[in-house]
């Protein structure tokens, strides 16, 4: 994808995803979020032609799943 520096910034809520402050509190919920999350951060680039890989990320812990021992 090419790469385009408009000034354009994305919204905060796909800057930062923080499950565990969402409530997510298993693994398996905190990944669906996590997938609907980047999605729409792939969503949003698309549309403007910006690379996804150029907008800023915070990622929160996940929560540990005892199910995956």
């Amino acid at each position: 994808m090419r790469r385009r520096d408009d000034g354009v910034q994305p919204p905060p809520e796909l800057c930062e995803f923080d499950g565990i402050r969402d409530g997510y509190t298993t693994a398996a919920a905190w990944r669906a979020a996590f997938n609907q999350w980047e999605a729409a951060r792939r969503e949003w680039a698309a549309e403007r032609g910006v690379d996804v890989a150029d907008m800023p990320a915070e990622i929160g812990d996940e929560p540990w799943d005892p199910s995956s021992i």
